[in-house]
């Protein structure tokens, strides 16, 4: 068990790596797009700390990790209202609780670390979980029924995409 804490950063990368590799390989376009913004999440945080040499801060807000989460939720959020996958609205709503941890930690002198570090890293996990498991779904589904659209229509001319392929 000691193992697996000690090298957690490392097994959480290569679980990312494998699944959002697979997601652009053989998921759709909602599939893609997640997979996207968490690897970006993910290279951002890693060269945010190669240049500046920093490790997690957990005493109070890291005003740069809080922008990424804010920039990842609103992409993320974007996608799962517009993707035809109910996964999506799950990644969507662990990184609405990742982002509001900044917020309580900011808000609340009395919060530990521990429960800020449980609030904004733990989603994460559940977020490559969501996405293996959206993508699996999706394959399935895929392989039953044939190609499905990924994304939601809105009402007929509301977006001024008519006719065009999605």
């Amino acid at each position: 068990m000691q193992l697996i804490l000690d090298n957690r950063a490392l097994i959480q990368f290569a679980l990312m790596a494998v699944v959002c590799l697979l997601a652009l390989r053989k998921g759709g376009g909602p599939e893609r797009g997640v997979a996207l913004v968490l690897l970006s999440m993910f290279i951002i945080d890693r060269g945010y700390h190669l240049v500046l040499d920093r490790g997690v801060t957990l005493s109070s807000v890291d005003l740069f990790h809080a922008a990424l989460d804010f920039a990842a939720a609103i992409a993320l959020v974007v996608i799962a209202l517009r993707a035809n996958r109910m996964y999506t609205l799950w990644i969507a709503g662990l990184q609405l609780i990742a982002l509001s941890a900044h917020l309580a930690r900011e808000m609340t002198s009395g919060m530990t670390p521990i429960a800020y570090a449980i609030l904004y890293i733990l989603p994460s996990y559940f977020q490559i979980l969501a996405l293996a498991v959206g993508l699996q779904m999706h394959l399935k589904r895929q392989k039953r029924y044939g190609p499905y659209r990924g994304w939601r229509r809105s009402s007929a001319g509301s977006d001024g995409l008519r006719g065009v392929r999605r």
